[in-house]
C-alpha cells in the first residue's frame, strides 16, 4: 500500500466517526499529523518536490496528463496528500490565533475551510489505472545509432573545440547521464588505472529506484580512459569534470549534424556504451550498476549487442555500486577477455592544452 494511504493513519479513524457532523479540531490536527510526521527527510523532501510539482493540480489528473506509471502516480497521491495535511495544520493554526483575538467570524472561517480539508483527507480514491502507451513512430537514441560509423565517437570528439572534448569523453567513457555529469563526477588515478565516481541522478526512496552512488574502473586499454588519464588538470591524482551543458548541448548536435551524425544528442553516448558492454558480454547486473539502475529490466531500454563498435567499452574492468539490482539474472559471470579492438580514430590526445583551463563546465 502507498504511503499516505488513509488506512495507515491513526487519526482517520478517529476523525471519520464525526461524518456529517463538525469534526473536532483535535481530530483534525491528529490527522494531518498522522499523514505528516514519522517521515524520513529523503521521503519528505520527495514528497515536497512532488507537491510543487503539482502546483495545486489534482495528482489524479496531473498523472492522466502526464501519463505516469502506477508507481509514480501513487508517489503523486502521497505527496498531495502530505501537502494538504500541511495546509490543514495552517488553516487550523490561523483560526487558532483568529479566536484568541477576539475574531469569531475569520476563526469560523478558517475552521471550515480545514474541516473541508480533512473531510477531503478521509475520502478513498479510485485505484489508478494508467492507460495504455500509444505507440510513436519517434526514433529512439537507441535506433539512431544503427547506421553509423565504428568510430562515430571518436570522429565527433575530434570535431569539436579543445574546451568541449571533457564533456564528450566522460559521457563516451562511463556512460553516464548528462545530469549526473553536470552534478559533478571524480576520477581518481591509481597508476594505470581510473576510477570514477558517479552520483545518480535517478534516485528515488519511494520506488527504491537508481543507484545513489557508483563506482566504475577503467584501465588505459581504452583510448577514451587514456585521454583523461593524460589530461594536464590532474592534482594530487584526481581529476573533477562537471558543469552546466546548457550551450554545450547545442555546440554537440551541430558538430554530429556537420559529421552527417543524424538524430544524434549527448545521450546517445549512453546508448552506445550499453551496446558496447552488452557487446563484449557485460549484459547482466554489472552493466545495470555501471548505467545506474537498480531494476535488471531498464538494461534491455539501452543499446544493442548488435550496436557495439571498434572493441568499445573494453576498457571497464569493475563496477561497483550502494544498492543491489533488482530482479537479477543470476551470478555475475567470471569477466572474459575483450575482444581485439578494431582500430579507432585519434582522440588528439597529444594535442597542445596550454591554452585549456577546464572550469566549471564547457564554455
Amino acid at each position: 500500500m502507498e504511503p499516505g494511504n488513509r488506512r495507515n493513519d491513526p487519526g482517520a479513524e478517529q476523525a471519520q466517526g464525526h461524518k456529517g457532523n463538525q469534526m473536532d479540531t483535535g481530530d483534525m490536527r491528529t490527522l494531518a499529523r498522522s499523514i505528516r510526521d514519522g517521515r524520513s527527510e529523503a521521503t519528505t523532501a520527495e514528497y515536497e518536490r512532488a507537491w510543487l510539482r503539482l502546483n495545486g493540480e489534482p495528482w489524479r489528473a496531473y498523472a492522466d496528463r502526464k501519463r505516469v506509471s502506477k508507481r509514480y502516480a501513487y508517489l503523486l497521491k502521497a505527496a498531495e496528500r502530505y501537502g494538504r495535511a500541511g495546509n490543514l495544520l495552517g488553516w487550523l493554526s490561523l483560526s487558532d490565533k483568529a479566536r484568541k483575538t477576539g475574531d469569531k467570524d475569520s476563526a469560523r472561517r478558517y475552521r471550515k475551510t480545514a474541516e473541508a480539508l480533512a473531510r477531503r483527507l478521509l475520502t478513498t480514491a479510485e485505484p489508478y489505472r494508467p492507460e495504455a502507451p500509444k505507440k510513436s513512430r519517434k526514433t529512439s537514441k537507441r535506433q539512431s545509432l544503427a547506421r553509423l560509423p565504428n568510430d562515430w565517437r571518436e570522429q565527433l570528439i575530434g570535431a569539436l573545440k579543445e574546451g568541449d572534448r571533457l564533456p564528450a569523453v566522460v559521457l563516451a567513457l562511463t556512460g553516464c547521464r548528462p545530469a549526473e555529469y553536470q552534478a559533478g563526477i571524480l576520477f581518481e588515478r591509481n597508476g594505470t588505472e581510473l576510477v570514477a565516481t558517479i552520483f545518480g541522478a535517478k534516485v528515488s526512496t519511494f520506488t527504491g529506484g537508481g543507484q545513489a552512488q557508483r563506482q566504475l574502473t577503467f584501465d588505459d586499454s581504452d583510448p577514451l580512459a587514456r585521454w583523461l588519464l593524460n589530461h594536464p588538470a590532474w592534482q594530487h591524482d584526481r581529476l573533477g569534470a562537471g558543469g552546466d551543458l546548457g550551450a554545450w548541448r547545442k555546440r554537440f548536435t551541430r558538430t554530429a549534424a556537420r559529421l552527417g551524425f543524424k538524430k544524434i544528442s549527448p545521450y546517445s553516448m549512453r546508448h552506445q556504451f550499453s551496446g558496447d558492454q552488452k557487446a563484449r558480454g557485460w549484459n547482466d547486473d554489472r552493466l545495470s550498476q555501471a548505467l545506474g539502475h537498480t531494476s535488471a529490466r531498464m538494461r534491455q531500454h539501452y543499446g544493442h549487442s548488435e550496436q557495439g563498435r571498434g572493441g568499445g567499452g573494453r576498457g571497464l574492468k569493475s563496477v561497483t555500486a550502494t544498492s543491489p539490482v533488482r530482479n537479477p539474472s543470476g551470478p555475475l559471470p567470471t569477466p572474459t577477455p575483450a575482444p581485439a579492438p578494431a582500430p579507432v580514430a585519434d582522440l588528439g590526445m597529444d594535442m597542445d592544452f596550454d591554452d585549456f583551463e577546464p572550469g566549471p563546465g564547457p564554455g
